[in-house]
């Protein structure tokens, strides 16, 4: 049963709402301000916000606004309710990341068809997420003609781009392994993110149409999309469902670097090690569809050159070459020039954490 959260300051349209929707069969979740709304975004997690612009303290607008900026609860999507609506209403909210306006007094069923709509659009952009493929992307967004691309095969240690580049692409990974990757003056290198099949990379870049600030390289052999900047910027211009998603898809990304950067400041090398091997196991060798299931005791082997393993550390080589000794010595991997086999995921996540 999906769950809608009713943010609406006048009890009586508030209930109204409620009752009609419990008869379609929806699970509803009520707040009367802006503030309790935030909250019980965050806690209760809805498939769907219908919320009301004009309230005291914080307003719809400024729900939106806090809601979008945070990665739990950017994607769910987001209805306005509004007893006034004009030009410049609609552009604030869509400006914002607002899905739609319905105006009050609402008739029930545009409400349940507007609603109905938009879980249906964000159950087709979760399974593009699960499975990907450009294909996919595009036929979800029913624009099959509107995004030319080349496809080009990358072998190891090729690099899409190097920091200082000026974009002229968007990159998707068809198949295959991707890091990317800065830079110091002392040429030391620390990868920022690992990209794999399904992944857009080089996105900020294009959006903000300055040189990249990090360079991308190939890890293991790959197939990659390449999409034109112009042809990729007039889409995003002029689909705003085609826009929110790859916010999104930036707004994800941020918020794993951030966890990334805050376990690089504070966990022991130790513990960046294990974090490492499993961000690696966990983004290219764990079937998609069931992500920690891997039993203790089954091995996985994978690709992981020391100099990688090093960089995604933020460690000298040396360094992290002693600390998968160690592990080796205590029966949590093995090791044979660039495979790394992980025999016990279990004791490897506890030391992580």
């Amino acid at each position: 049963m999906k769950t809608i959260l009713i943010i609406e300051d006048k009890k009586e349209v508030r209930e109204n709402i409620a009752e009609m929707l419990r008869l379609a069969q929806y699970a509803v979740v009520q707040a009367e301000e802006g503030r309790r709304g935030v909250a019980l975004a965050r806690s209760a997690r809805p498939d769907l916000v219908l919320c009301d612009i004009m309230m005291p303290e914080l307003d719809g607008y400024g729900v939106l606004h806090i809601l979008s900026k945070d990665p739990d609860t950017a994607s769910i999507p987001f209805l306005f309710l509004t007893a006034k609506i004009d030009s410049e209403h609609i552009r604030n909210g869509m400006n914002l990341g607002a899905d739609d306006y319905l105006t009050k007094p609402i008739d029930d069923i545009d409400l349940l068809a507007a609603i109905e709509r938009r879980l249906k659009k964000a159950e087709q952009m979760n399974r593009h997420i699960a499975q990907p493929g450009l294909t996919d992307f595009l036929n979800t967004f029913h624009l099959p003609d509107e995004l030319p691309y080349l496809t080009l095969r990358y072998v190891k240690k090729q690099a899409l781009y190097l920091e200082g580049d000026a974009p002229v692409k968007l990159y998707y990974i068809r198949s295959g392994q991707v890091k990317r990757f800065k830079t110091d003056a002392s040429a030391n290198v620390f990868i920022t993110a690992l990209s794999g099949t399904g992944d857009f990379v080089g996105l900020p870049g294009l959006l903000q149409n300055t040189p990249y600030t990090e360079s991308a390289e190939v890890l293991l052999d790959a197939e990659v999309c390449l999409i034109p900047q112009t042809e990729f910027l007039t889409l995003i211009t002029n689909h705003s469902d085609i826009a929110l998603y790859f916010m999104r898809l930036l707004a994800h990304d941020l918020s794993q670097r951030d966890d990334r950067l805050l376990k690089l400041a504070y966990l022991p090398v130790r513990k960046r090690v294990a974090e490492a091997l499993l961000l690696v196991y966990r983004k290219f060798y764990s079937p998609l569809d069931e992500p920690n299931t891997k039993s203790a005791n089954q091995a996985i082997s994978m690709t992981l050159l020391r100099e990688n393993c090093a960089q995604l550390v933020g460690a000298s080589m040396e360094t992290v070459i002693r600390v998968l000794s160690d592990l080796r010595t205590e029966g949590m991997l093995e090791l044979s020039g660039s495979q790394i086999t992980l025999l016990d995921i279990d004791r490897l996540t506890r030391l992580k954490n």
